[in-house]
């Protein structure tokens, strides 16, 4: 990897439960081979269990799916919640595990992590739908090294479930290095430089970043 930089794995929307979800032994496949390609960080992007066939199975293998991530292959996870986690009932019950960190609640949250260069600007849904206009309160990017995480949708495109609601320019505006999306279950790239869009379903999209300055990695 080149100096100055760190690479960043990640997943979206497994929707745990859905028969037609990517499943449990996928996401720890993908998880290990992202780790194995020299991940310094893992991020996933919402959506861990699916609030129709979701069940009590389901959430303990999502927890299951953490621990391995942090445990096992001893990777840092940033994670934030989406709209059928809010109404699988999951949010106030999940367990805080090591490792993990997500914003708290509704605040709009800059999450550092130690050894990973960079600061992540994330946004948990708190309500489905969640209509809520987030983006113009997060912060502007003064360098490189930030990253923008949001279980949204994006000017009305790709789902009609109103998720944090933002448009493309809004995301340009803060002038991160990334913005990466859960919600849509295609991936669909937005704005290729720098990278705007949705990781979907089944699929792990891995970036290498520009460090922030001053950062050790």
């Amino acid at each position: 990897m080149p100096q100055g930089t760190f690479r960043l794995a990640a997943f979206s929307d497994l929707h745990l439960g859905k028969k037609k979800g990517p499943g449990l032994d996928w996401a720890r496949s993908a998880c290990a081979g992202a780790a194995t390609r020299g991940a310094d960080v893992l991020v996933c992007l919402g959506d861990l269990v699916d609030k129709k066939k979701g069940g009590p199975g389901d959430i303990e293998d999502a927890i299951a799916l953490f621990r391995f991530i942090t445990e096992d292959l001893g990777l840092p996870l940033i994670h934030v919640w989406g709209n059928h986690d809010v109404g699988a009932g999951i949010v106030d019950t999940f367990p805080a595990l090591d490792g993990v960190y997500r914003p708290d609640g509704a605040e709009i949250a800059a999450i550092t992590v130690p050894g990973v260069p960079a600061v992540f600007h994330a946004a948990n849904v708190i309500a489905d739908p969640d209509p809520r206009e987030v983006v113009s309160h997060f912060p502007t990017a003064a360098g490189p090294g930030h990253v923008g995480l949001l279980h949204s949708e994006v000017e009305g495109q790709y789902t009609k479930n109103p998720c944090l609601p933002t448009t493309v320019d809004a995301l340009l505006s803060h002038r991160y290095d990334t913005w990466l999306l859960g919600h849509v279950h295609q991936p669909v790239t937005l704005h290729e430089a720098p990278f705007i869009g949705w990781v979907g379903m089944a699929s792990m999209l891995e970036l290498d970043l520009p460090a922030a300055r001053h950062a050790t990695p």
